[in-house]
C-alpha cells in the first residue's frame, strides 16, 4: 500500500507552488487510487482560486497526470506524448512492455497507459522521457521492435475483456462479494482485506464488513479487478443474487 501521508504531502507541495508562483504545474502519472487522493487534497484549496484537470492523453485513459493551474489561466499544452512500438506481439503482454521500459531506468511515474493490440503497442509517456525511449527501446522481451512517435489522437483504444460471474452471496459485504468474484474463500478474502490489499473504487479499506453497491469496482492485489454489475435480488434461501464482471 502507498504511503498516503507522503502522497498527500507531495500533492500539497505542488498545489502550494501553484498558488505562490501563479503558474501551471503538473504531476507525473497517477494511479487511480492516487487520483482519488489528489482530488480530496485539492478540495481543501478550492476557495483559493485554483483549478485542475486530469489528463491521460486519450479519452479512456486510466493513469492520468494532474494539471494544476490558477483560475485565471487555461493550460493550452499537455506534458503527455505517445509512442507506438511495432513487432511480433503474439506472445508479448502489458507486463513485457512495462518491464522493458523499467529496464531502461524509466520511473513508473513517467509511464501512462500501455495498450497492446495485435502487432503494435501504444504507450503514453511524460514528454521528459520521450526522446530517451525513442533512442533506447529496441527490444521488448526477446523481440526486436520499431518505435516511433504518434499523435495523441491516433492512440488505439484498449479492448476491455471480462468474464461474467453469476453467483449468490450471504450479503453485500466486500469480503463476500470479493470471494465470489475472485473465486476464493470468504475467510481468505477477509485476511487479504485486513492486510490492506483491497480497494473499493480506488480507495483502500481494511474492513471486511464494508458494504458495496452496484457499479462499485473492487481491486485485489494479485487477483485483479471486478465490478459489481447488478444486484439481482434475494433468493428463497435469503442469499443475494449478484452479477459480477471480472476483468481479464
Amino acid at each position: 500500500m502507498m504511503d498516503k501521508e507522503f502522497t498527500v504531502s507531495r500533492f500539497e507541495d505542488i498545489i502550494k507552488g501553484v498558488l505562490k508562483s501563479k503558474r501551471v504545474k503538473y504531476t507525473d502519472f497517477l494511479s487511480l487510487s492516487e487520483q482519488k487522493i489528489f482530488e480530496k487534497t485539492i478540495l481543501k484549496y478550492r476557495q483559493q482560486d485554483i483549478n485542475y484537470n486530469l489528463d491521460g492523453g486519450y479519452p479512456l485513459a486510466e493513469r492520468k497526470i494532474a494539471i494544476i493551474y490558477p483560475d485565471f489561466l487555461q493550460p493550452e499544452d499537455t506534458p503527455i506524448c505517445a509512442v507506438r512500438i511495432e513487432g511480433n506481439f503474439s506472445k508479448l503482454s502489458h507486463r513485457d512492455v512495462l518491464g522493458s521500459l523499467l529496464g531502461l531506468g524509466i520511473k513508473r511515474q513517467k509511464i501512462g497507459d500501455i495498450i497492446v493490440k495485435e502487432d503494435k503497442c501504444d504507450i503514453l509517456l511524460h514528454k521528459d522521457v520521450e526522446s530517451y525511449v525513442l533512442m533506447n527501446l529496441f527490444k521488448v522481451g526477446k523481440e526486436k521492435v520499431r518505435v516511433n512517435s504518434i499523435d495523441l489522437k491516433d492512440v488505439i483504444e484498449p479492448e476491455i475483456k471480462y468474464k461474467d460471474i453469476f453467483s449468490t452471496v450471504a450479503s453485500l459485504r466486500v469480503d463476500s462479494v470479493a470471494a465470489a468474484g475472485f473465486g476464493i474463500s470468504r475467510t481468505k478474502a477477509s485476511e487479504l482485506i485486513k492486510s490492506g490489499l483491497l480497494q473499493i473504487n480506488w480507495e483502500y479499506t481494511e474492513d471486511p464488513s464494508s458494504e458495496v453497491k452496484e457499479g462499485d469496482v473492487i481491486s485485489l492485489r494479485g487477483f485483479g479487478r471486478i465490478r459489481l454489475e447488478e444486484v439481482r435480488g434475494n433468493t428463497k434461501k435469503g442469499r443475494v443474487s449478484v452479477h459480477i464482471l471480472r476483468f481479464i
